[in-house]
């Protein structure tokens, strides 16, 4: 499954990567619960390295250039991220429609709405911003 980020109002291109589908059956509260738990292992394993001896390969060296950004790993450790807590931040973010949800160019309105996932899906996260002045 591709899995698209975009905060609306924000230049910055959708972000795009792979994700290994999840099995068994899905619904978007265990879905999001599914990602939100991969980032926080990725997110805990990148703190993990920091405060190491940190050298940058040819290739992230040459990737960095393309894209016009070569990023290394901050040089402070912060505590932990916790799963569980960072699992119902998100959820309570859906429901208070702090970003919408769509799976396959359809609006997944309900935390509680069975999805259909094949490996070809898309889902996209967009976040919303709020409008200044007014």
């Amino acid at each position: 499954m591709i899995v698209e980020t975009k905060v609306v109002g924000r230049r910055t291109p959708f972000e795009r990567r792979p994700v290994p589908l999840p099995d068994g059956a899905h619904t978007l509260q265990s879905l999001l619960a599914h990602l939100v738990r991969q980032e926080v292992a990725a997110y805990n394993e990148r703190q993990d390295r920091v405060g190491l001896l940190r050298v940058l390969t040819e290739k992230e060296l040459s990737d960095g250039a393309a894209t016009g950004v070569i990023r290394v790993a901050p040089q402070e450790r912060t505590a932990p991220a916790d799963a569980d807590e960072a699992t119902q931040t998100a959820l309570r973010a859906f429901g208070d429609g702090l970003y919408y949800v769509f799976l396959d160019d359809e609006q997944i309105e309900s935390l509680d709405q069975p999805l259909a996932l094949r490996p070809d899906s898309t889902l996209l996260l967009l976040r919303l911003t709020a409008l200044a002045g007014g």
